[in-house]
């Protein structure tokens, strides 16, 4: 006797996924710039250096005299020896009025006239010490620094941004199934 048998076969269920991928997009536009350089400045204020020589009594030592200076001490030098010849003068009038003293006036007087004193000798053309005076006044320099710089003006841009989310769907691909099938021998269903 042959004894039935039970076949069982299965289709187990099955899904699936369907899935989109997100969508990102960054746009980015750049800043603008603006940069403006102010310079630097500077002002230099010199005065120049100066030097005075003065030479004045040098070349009246040496006898090289201006007009107004050569008329001043001739003028001066002939005072001066008129009042030396006007002393003398009345030094010789008092030797011959003093008669009481019985002294030889006249020849006296002679003989001082005919015999004068030797004339004073210098070297003439040698300068005293300083007769050149000289004043230096230095070179005075200002400078004046301002400083630039950079003006610098930013606009910036946001950033332009979008955004698809993605999404997964999940469906039955495949449905499960159980088939059982008798095999062999008879079976009576109907009892």
């Amino acid at each position: 006797m042959q004894l039935p048998e039970i076949q069982l076969k299965q289709t187990y269920a099955q899904i699936g996924l369907r899935t989109t991928k997100p969508v990102q997009e960054i746009e980015q536009m750049p800043a603008e710039l603006s940069i403006k350089q102010v310079p630097a400045t500077m002002n230099i204020d010199r005065k120049p250096a100066h030097l005075d020589i003065d030479q004045e009594q040098l070349w009246n030592e040496l006898n090289f005299k201006n007009n107004s200076v050569f008329s001043e001490d001739m003028a001066e030098f002939a005072k001066q020896e008129g009042l030396e010849a006007i002393s003398e003068i009345s030094q010789e009038g008092d030797q011959l009025a003093a008669i009481e003293k019985k002294t030889d006036a006249i020849n006296s007087i002679v003989t001082s006239n005919a015999n004068p004193s030797p004339a004073e000798f210098n070297i003439g053309f040698l300068p005293s010490y300083g007769s050149v005076k000289i004043n230096f006044t230095p070179e005075e320099l200002s400078i004046d620094w301002k400083k630039g710089g950079v003006e610098i003006e930013v606009i910036p841009h946001k950033p332009n941004h979008t955004y698809t989310p993605g999404k997964t769907e999940v469906y039955l691909r495949q449905m499960q199934a159980l088939q059982i099938d008798f095999i062999g021998g008879t079976i009576n269903t109907k009892s």
